[in-house]
C-alpha cells in the first residue's frame, strides 16, 4: 500500500528535540512513522498551545494530577478519541483506547486504530 498520503515531517527524538543525523542535517520521517509521530505530538499538545493551529491538540493534559475515577478515565478516553478522530488519516470507527496506568503522577494508554485504507491495526502505547 502507498504511504505517501501519510506525510513527511522532521523527526523528533525521544526528548522531543529535532533529530540531527551524522552529517549534521535534520532527519525526516515519512509514512506510518510520520503518522505515529504526529499522533504522539497531537496527544501531548493542549489545544491553543500552537499559535497558528489553535484547535490542534488534545485536552487530556487537563487531567494531569487527576485521580483514578470512572469519570476521569471516561474523560481521558474521550479526549484521546476526539484527537484521533480529528486526524483525517485515521479511520474513526477503528479506535480503541485502554488505560493501562491511571494515577495522579502517571497515565499510560494502549491505543489501537487503523490508517485510512489499511487493514492492519496500529498499536501505540502513549504516556501523559
Amino acid at each position: 500500500m502507498r504511504e505517501d498520503y501519510l506525510g513527511t515531517d522532521v523527526l523528533f527524538d525521544e526528548d522531543g528535540d529535532l533529530a540531527v543525523g551524522p552529517t549534521g542535517n535534520l532527519v525526516s520521517v515519512s509514512g506510518r512513522d510520520c503518522l505515529l509521530q504526529d499522533i504522539r505530538d497531537r496527544l501531548g499538545t493542549l489545544p491553543g498551545d500552537l499559535f497558528a493551529h489553535p484547535d490542534w491538540g488534545c485536552g487530556i493534559g487537563r487531567l494531569l494530577g487527576a485521580l483514578d475515577t470512572p469519570l476521569n478515565r471516561a474523560l481521558a478516553i474521550r479526549y484521546i478519541r476526539h484527537a484521533l478522530e480529528a486526524d483525517p488519516r485515521v479511520e474513526d470507527n477503528t479506535i480503541t483506547i485502554t488505560p493501562l496506568i491511571f494515577t495522579p503522577e502517571e497515565k499510560r494508554f494502549e491505543i489501537h486504530f487503523k490508517q485510512v485504507g489499511s487493514l492492519a491495526q496500529e498499536p501505540l502505547i502513549w504516556n501523559l
